[in-house]
């Protein structure tokens, strides 16, 4: 009898632990559920339960402020009245999730005043007994949609210039290690999709002996600094184009080169061309001004038949006294000259070599059969002559102009007349 008494109290005593057990898990458990509800209560993230009718069980704060609706009417309310999406949009969606468990996807939610809300929602299938039901966090991503749009849009703009503009544009590492080219590089060059990438644009095979050039200015803007260089690039079928590079470095917070981008690579092969057409046509100019002022310098004047008048004025020197020599042998030819005047009224100074360079041309015009008459011959000049010991037998000098043109006349007078009165006066 004492044994069956021990027995019902020890199990007295086990059943009072059981309970309190049973308690403390009760109570641990109703702990959980309430942290588990503050944290949904408090959650930024959209957060909502939902029937397998489509009927809205429960939801927290985030949720009701997203939709603009409140809490207790939502709970009268269907996840279609909310969900802008067509039932075929829909019904894909509800399989994924009963198929995996679980589904990410994008969804548009109407607010109650009728606005629509882009959110992304992660939906997930709960399974208690019987009991079926999906649970769902929703986050607003209107705002991001618009940036990712507008990022892409900025993209193709950039995409667009990159590619579409003439410039020659590429993209590398600091170390000069090709990233990307953009569209008129590559159909310039005849490159490859992908070819050439990762390795140093100086050993390009289009850059031919220009290589040298190109890396110098990629290694100076590597360390910072701005550069800039001239090279030819080649393409196939012997096109060729001259590149004028400005390299600039893409630096960080830090100052650290980050990026190297060649910004403005033009084509400046008919600039080049023209420069050097220009330089050309410049240059025939300047040779056609120097013979007109040697022209002007050196005038030959026809007086009569077979006189000719050349007044020099300012400063004689070796140049121009042999432009003059030239100038007076080729008239004398083209005229038929019997006599040439030289003028020396309007130079400011003879010397010895002026005055024998006058004497050879002097000679020069008499081995063509014409004679050569000094005019404007003043006394310091009469005297330097006679102090240099110049011979003027091979010369007629007188002292002005019009008695060189006299005396020039009267002999060519003289030589016209008939052979018989010219007799009569001998």
């Amino acid at each position: 009898m004492a044994t069956d008494q021990d027995s019902i109290e020890r199990l007295r005593a086990e059943n009072a632990g059981l309970r309190k057990e049973i308690e403390r898990l009760h109570e641990q458990l109703g702990r959980r559920e309430e942290r588990t509800r503050l944290i949904l209560q408090a959650a930024i993230e959209g957060f909502h339960v939902v029937g397998p009718n489509g009927e809205i069980i429960d939801c927290n704060p985030s949720f009701a402020s997203i939709v603009g609706y409140s809490r207790s009417e939502l709970l009268t309310m269907n996840i279609g009245q909310i969900d802008a999406r067509p039932p075929e949009e829909v019904a894909p969606a509800i399989a994924e999730i009963k198929a995996k468990g679980a589904h990410r996807f994008v969804a548009r939610h109407i607010h109650k005043d009728g606005h629509a809300i882009d959110v992304e929602v992660s939906s997930h299938l709960i399974r208690i007994g019987d009991e079926e039901f999906f649970s769902a966090f929703s986050r607003p991503i209107t705002e991001q949609l618009r940036r990712e749009r507008a990022l892409r849009e900025s993209e193709q703009k950039f995409r667009a210039i990159f590619d579409e503009t003439s410039m020659f544009i590429s993209l590398l590492t600091p170390e000069g290690r090709l990233l990307e080219r953009n569209r008129t590089m590559a159909d310039f060059t005849g490159a490859r999709q992908g070819e050439g990438l990762g390795e140093p644009l100086w050993e390009a095979p289009f850059w031919g002996g220009a290589d040298r050039h190109v890396k110098a200015c990629v290694q100076k803007a590597a360390s910072g600094v701005p550069s800039a260089c001239e090279a030819q690039i080649h393409g196939p079928g012997g096109r060729v184009a001259t590149l004028e590079l400005k390299i600039k470095p893409i630096l960080d917070a830090s100052g650290e080169s980050v990026l190297v981008i060649i910004a403005e690579g033009y084509d400046v092969s008919e600039l080049r061309r023209a420069e050097a057409e220009r330089a050309t046509l410049q240059e025939q100019m300047i040779h056609a001004q120097e013979a007109t002022i040697r022209e002007l310098s050196t005038p030959l004047i026809p007086l009569d038949a077979g006189i000719l008048v050349m007044p020099l004025v300012g400063r004689l020197d070796r140049v121009r006294i042999e432009q003059l020599l030239e100038r007076l042998l080729q008239g004398v030819v083209a005229q038929r000259a019997t006599t040439v005047i030289l003028d020396i009224t309007g130079v400011p100074l003879v010397d010895a070599e002026i005055a024998d360079s006058l004497i050879r041309a002097a000679q020069a015009v008499k081995l063509l059969g014409a004679e050569v008459i000094l005019t404007g011959v003043g006394p310091e000049v009469a005297q330097t002559m006679v102090g240099i010991g110049i011979d003027l037998q091979e010369l007629v000098t007188l002292r002005s102009l019009q008695s060189g043109l006299h005396h020039a006349l009267g002999r060519s007078r003289r030589d016209r007349r008939p052979v018989s009165a010219r007799r009569r006066e001998v």
